[in-house]
């Protein structure tokens, strides 16, 4: 992997640094990666800043991303350990009661409630509220006196329906109860012993820990604490939506440790709910003062696609304030990657169709508890990412700020105080809280929150479901129509979890592929892949049949079957993307027979298409963490495609620049990656490349239909603009008009990926060509209107921008 040059700082014997880099990034580590280190001195020395932030983010990875487990390792947390030698009768009889009740009771849950309506920001959020309130009239000092109650009583009302009441007891009932329930339907919660004791090696520091799953279920309330606590670690508060405050099992979550949150914190009408802000604001932070941990959804929601959605870092922000104020020393961040073989929510076939979501309800939940108890969901894997100190991350992203066109400076000072640098030009108010912020410290939040949805999904486990989902949408898509074989289906399994392991992907499954395949089949069930057995020597009177799998690729099955495989597509991100750009610079000729030996294309030209490519589909994927650049990880695909040989460098190009050719691809000497990017490496800029396709090589193939339903979503949305010159449009019926298009384009053949009509990536198109300043968005009555921005406005300007994204369609 290369790393860029682009910052450079001088740090003279910078404490803060040093501690950073010897925590968390090992000198034998950066020398395993090439990455040039110098020794500690007393001296000025020189750090590549943005090389120091990515090893980071890449050692951070390393506890949930390693591909080979032994068994040995792995916790199965539905399993009670039996060890009974000189034990009671009562203790071999219920050895699960009795192993939940001699677990250690000393955690204290301090109530903060009192702090919050006596903290200053709440009182100045009240007075602000009346200020509001009185906006326009004769006040009178009797008015304010009454506004003042009112929003007061609000103030007491808000919290009693937010604050969490986490009891000890009720935990430990609740982790009986989930030992007796979740053994009904799961055939293990697996986490991984080094994770865990990670975890405990940090809860030593005394500081809280800031748990950030992946949103997956509604089950992922539950895992993370009943895992937590039965390892003898501090059960965190978790933020939940007030969607679940329902009878009974609101009241449940709520001694569980949840506390709710609305969905949108202001009213329709546009105005700021000042005091609902503030409650939420001094909530969490006076919840950090006391000792608590928290777990929060850093995508907000459920993802409905399966893969991973773009971080909203409102509650992120108050850890951080709290940080950035003294509030606490520091906190842990912990992201977690949550992996269910089958989904116990159901689907979202349903919302991804563009219908309304059905609301949680007592009955509801009765009805879902009632049909997951009598299913069999497979395996969960939870894997613990390793936890990273936010105080060394703010500090070290600081440093990468240090370009000559910001003026970010460290502010080093004593512990407990503000070590935030507030001082800058632009400011707006955090998302949740009411204080306000500078550009930069917004910039700061999101990074840290990109960096965590990156972490969090490069350690996704891929369960046998994904894994069989992916096969049947790329590699046999074909099956559909005349199925695959199961020796075909076996090959192909073998294949593709040597590829995973290749990129150093966790495939959380030991047994053979044959045996994963059909535990697989079964989970996913009949509606998704349908077995047919045919004799096929019919003249002959053996009756042995051949069983044939056979996917449903057509809406609106295809849905949930793209769920379960679009948690394989990050593993070949980057190489498809590669892939598709050198397919959409070939000529049409050349497509069709690609290995006629003119297909070559220049580098700069790969590039610069894969750069475009990647913000097409930025609202879909985080393709780096902060601190590497897209072009960095770009271009080092680009090596690895070459050095895997499924590219070819032009034999032609000579070795003019210390470089050389081996078997086609080109390896550069170490000296030569920093100044290629430190300056720019023209000769390499114009090497030749081409996709080999000799020997029947059908991975490159493989490759580019990864990411095809994606590209044909964006091609859809583009296709529907013109429906907007010199007219506008309430969002419901321009989606409606996608569809409508979408399903025309699936009859004549136009669409091959009928997943491309699901909801949440033509929404994603619409933001994407509101970011590129195509479209333009008000409100009316809380509905979007869309409607061409002038430029654009006219056929030509359309027409050129379907012809942008659809040159990268298949």
């Amino acid at each position: 992997m290369r790393f860029a040059n682009e910052y450079q700082v001088t740090l003279k014997s910078n404490q803060i640094i040093r501690t950073f880099l010897e925590r968390y990034v090992p000198t034998s580590y950066l020398r395993m990666r090439n990455v040039p280190v110098c020794e500690w001195q007393d001296t000025d020395t020189v750090l590549c800043v943005k090389t120091v932030c990515q090893c980071y983010a890449t050692n951070c990875l390393q506890v949930g991303n390693s591909c080979r487990i032994p068994d040995d390792s792995i916790l199965n947390m539905l399993k009670v350990p039996t060890e009974n030698h000189n034990a009671s009768i009562f203790d071999r009889f219920f050895h699960q009661i009795s192993f939940i009740l001699r677990k250690d009771a000393k955690v204290s849950y301090p109530d903060v409630s009192e702090k919050v309506l006596s903290a200053d920001r709440v009182k100045t959020a009240i007075k602000t509220s009346v200020m509001e309130d009185l906006k326009g009239q004769d006040i009178k000092e009797s008015g304010i006196i009454a506004a003042q109650v009112t929003h007061k009583q609000r103030a007491v009302h808000v919290l009693h329906q937010m604050r969490s009441c986490i009891s000890s007891f009720l935990l430990k009932i609740a982790a009986w109860v989930m030992y007796k329930l979740l053994g009904k339907m799961l055939d293990g919660i697996e986490v991984r012993r080094d994770q865990i004791e990670t975890l405990k090696k940090v809860a030593e520091e005394n500081v809280p820990m800031i748990y950030l799953p992946l949103h997956r279920s509604h089950l992922d309330y539950i895992l993370v604490t009943f895992i937590l606590f039965m390892n003898d670690l501090r059960a965190p508060l978790v933020a939940a939506g007030n969607n679940l405050m329902i009878p009974f099992f609101g009241a449940l979550l709520r001694g569980l440790g949840a506390f709710f949150i609305k969905r949108k914190l202001d009213p329709q009408n546009g105005q700021r709910d000042y005091v609902y802000r503030a409650v939420l604001h001094t909530y969490m932070e006076e919840s950090l003062k006391a000792g608590h941990s928290l777990e929060f959804f850093i995508e907000g929601g459920r993802s409905r696609t399966g893969k991973a959605v773009l971080p909203k870092a409102g509650l992120l922000s108050i850890v951080v304030d709290t940080l950035m104020s003294g509030g606490i020393r520091d906190a842990y961040i912990v992201p977690i990657a949550m992996s269910y073989e089958k989904l116990l929510d159901g689907n979202f076939v349903s919302e991804q169709l563009g219908r309304p979501k059905e609301m949680e309800s007592f009955s509801s939940a009765i009805q879902g508890i009632w049909r997951t108890l009598h299913s069999n969901y497979g395996t969960v894997r939870v894997d613990f990412c390793q936890p990273f100190s936010l105080k060394d991350f703010l500090l070290a992203a600081e440093y990468s700020y240090n370009s000559p066109v910001r003026t970010l400076q460290p502010c080093l000072l004593p512990q407990n105080q503000c070590f935030f640098n507030h001082n800058m030009k632009s400011r707006r108010r955090s998302e949740y809280g009411t204080e306000i912020v500078s550009e930069d410290h917004r910039q700061l939040i999101k990074d840290c929150a990109d960096y965590v949805v990156y972490t969090s999904f490069s350690a996704y486990s891929v369960m046998s479901t994904n894994a069989l989902a992916f096969l049947f949408l790329t590699k046999h898509r074909k099956a559909s129509f005349i199925g695959a074989s199961f020796d075909h289906l076996v090959n192909s399994m073998d294949w593709i979890r040597e590829e995973i392991v290749k990129r150093n992907k966790t495939i959380s499954y030991f047994g053979d592929s044959a045996e994963m395949i059909k535990r697989a089949t079964k989970l996913l069930g009949k509606k998704l892949i349908s077995l047919d057995a045919i004799k096929m020597d019919w003249y002959s009177n053996n009756n042995k049949k051949t069983v044939y799998y056979k996917p449903s690729v057509n809406l609106p099955d295809v849905l949930e079957l793209q769920y379960y495989a679009n948690s394989v597509v990050p593993v070949f991100l980057l190489e498809s993307i590669i892939v598709n750009a050198i397919y959409s610079l070939l000529p049409e000729e050349s497509k069709k027979n690609a290995d006629d030996g003119n297909d070559y294309v220049l580098r700069k030209d790969i590039l610069k298409y894969s750069l475009e490519l990647s913000s097409i589909l930025q609202y879909e994927f985080i393709f780096s963490p902060p601190g590497t650049g897209i072009c960095t990880v770009l271009n080092a695909t680009i090596d690895d495609l070459l050095g895997n040989s499924l590219l070819h460098i032009k034999k032609s190009d000579v070795n003019k620049n210390g470089s050389l050719i081996l078997n086609g691809s080109l390896i550069l000497n170490d000296s030569k990656i920093d100044d290629f990017f430190a300056y720019g490496n023209h000769a390499e800029l114009q090497q030749e490349i081409k996709l080999n396709l000799d020997d029947g090589n059908n991975t490159v193939q493989f490759l580019q239909c990864v990411l095809s339903p994606f590209i044909e979503s964006y091609s859809l949305v583009a296709g529907v603009l013109y429906k907007l010159i010199d007219s506008e449009m309430e969002e419901t019926q321009l989606l409606q008009d996608i569809k409508s298009l979408g399903l025309k384009k699936v009859h004549l053949g136009q669409i091959f990926h009928e997943e491309a009509l699901g909801l949440d990536t033509l929404k994603n198109g619409l933001k994407l060509f509101e970011s590129w300043k195509i479209l333009n968005v008000r409100t009316r009555n809380s509905q979007k209107i869309y409607s061409l921005q002038s430029y654009y406005n006219d056929i030509s300007k359309v027409e050129d921008v379907v012809n942008r994204i659809g040159k990268y369609k298949k």
